[in-house]
């Protein structure tokens, strides 16, 4: 099996590595950035009927099938563990990962885990066998998604990502606005698993759902019989929980008027006084909120309070909505395949009728929406996408002021770029907003 010519080492030590790899039973198989093959071993070789040589240099889709993703890993969208793929009638469950160097990503690797759906079953049989006879553990509240799982290209996602990364870097509060549906709170695990708290838990707890009578005890716990109910030695409440992590509080906007001066204390003093208690205890935590709602309007009606406004909207985050972002189709895909893999089937394909359908449509539900309509595909093999009914009047009264607004940003987004020259970065700084929400208003229709 011939080596790719970039790969260090003498002769000697090449043709170790080559035999190693055409000794793994399992099938292996790397690409470059461009998705050319430059790495294939023997097993592979033998379920594709032919040598090496027949392989390398051409494109993986046109070796393996279209089915599979190695090309998108290779440039830097989304990893594949547990995939399903199918090859010359062979099952295969495999891991598709990029190879990075310096850095940089320089191309991808493709290995079956399970060279058949069989030995995946056995194996997990024997797994779960083995779980049964170890005592379980309660599991710590922890983040279960990193940057990687943000998938998405173009100008506007790469720049939500820096702005993830930025964030990050800072032990600040953070505000993330986004429509339903967009994926805020896995911006929120995504920042978490990039800072330095990334060892701590990740506490979620969303405020719209929690009757405003118990909210202050599920948020800063309880004494024992500080209320009709109450545990008898009483709970810790979700700040203490979070102590060395982050607390994430969803939905901020509904949080009851009389707790905010309480969270605003929080933040000021780091520190808590439990439902019942009369002592403060200190705690060490990140607070990471979001919202669907503009804060700024609900501050003027005087349902969110301005100081803790300002106290959290220290790093703004602004998650796009899915109708802003480039490459829609290609997005939808990368989703299929997630979903395919979570359901152990292979996944469908899109076809054109199916792309214009996505497309046109103006997914008011953002990704959850989306996902939903691609998990019937999986299931039931046709793209279904139910319509929702009209806006209600209320709504449509609001399109004139919208419009206005608009009108008055375009106005100072291009008065930004004119004093900047043009350099958008610059321009989202002198306009306080994220580059992330500077390309998401560029894109915005301009009014009439």
């Amino acid at each position: 099996m011939p080596l790719p010519e970039w790969l260090p080492g003498s002769s000697e030590e090449a043709e170790f590595l080559r035999l190693v790899l055409d000794h793994v039973s399992d099938c292996l198989v790397a690409v470059d950035t461009e998705g050319t093959v430059v790495l294939i071993n023997e097993p592979y070789c033998r379920i594709l009927g032919g040598k090496a040589e027949e392989f390398l240099g051409r494109h993986i889709t046109d070796v393996v099938g279209p089915q599979t993703k190695l090309h998108f890993v290779a440039r830097g969208i989304g990893t594949h563990v547990g995939y399903p793929l199918e090859v010359r009638g062979h099952k295969l469950v495999t891991k598709q990962v990029p190879v990075r160097k310096d850095g940089r990503i320089i191309g991808a690797v493709g290995l079956a885990l399970f060279s058949d759906y069989g030995a995946l079953k056995k194996t997990y049989s024997r797994i779960s066998k083995a779980e049964l006879a170890i005592p379980s553990k309660p599991k710590a509240w922890q983040s279960r998604f990193g940057l990687d799982d943000i998938i998405g290209t173009g100008p506007l996602m790469e720049a939500h990502r820096d702005d993830l990364k930025l964030a990050a870097a800072y032990d600040l509060p953070i505000l993330i606005r986004g429509e339903t549906g967009t994926g805020k709170e896995l911006a929120a695990q995504a920042i978490h698993s990039l800072s330095e708290r990334s060892g701590g838990p990740f506490v979620w707890v969303n405020c719209a759902s929690i009757p405003s009578e118990l909210i202050e005890a599920e948020l800063f716990g309880y004494e024992g019989g500080a209320f009709t109910g109450a545990r008898s030695h009483g709970k810790p409440g979700k700040f203490e929980l979070a102590a060395g992590g982050v607390l994430f509080l969803d939905e901020i906007g509904d949080m009851p008027l009389a707790l905010q001066g309480s969270l605003l204390r929080v933040l000021q003093n780091r520190e808590i006084v439990r439902v019942g208690g009369t002592s403060p205890v200190s705690i060490d935590l990140r607070i990471i909120c979001a919202t669907n709602h503009p804060l700024v309007e609900l501050v003027r009606a005087g349902r969110f309070r301005q100081d803790l406004y300002h106290r959290l909207n220290v790093l703004p985050i602004e998650v796009p909505a899915l109708r802003e972002r480039d490459n829609l189709a290609q997005f939808a895909e990368l989703l299929l395949e997630r979903i395919s893999s979570r359901l152990l089937k292979l996944a469908p394909e899109l076809t054109h009728e199916n792309r214009a359908m996505l497309v046109a449509h103006n997914w008011p539900g953002n990704v959850r929406e989306l996902e939903n309509a691609l998990t019937r595909l999986v299931v039931t093999g046709k793209l279904s996408i139910p319509s929702l009914d009209a806006l209600p009047t209320s709504a449509k009264e609001g399109i004139d002021l919208k419009s206005r607004v608009r009108s008055e940003t375009h106005a100072a987004l291009r008065a930004a770029l004119q004093q900047t020259e043009g350099n958008k970065r610059r321009a989202a700084e002198m306009l306080g907003i994220s580059r992330a929400q500077f390309y998401r208003l560029l894109k915005e229709p301009h009014p009439a």
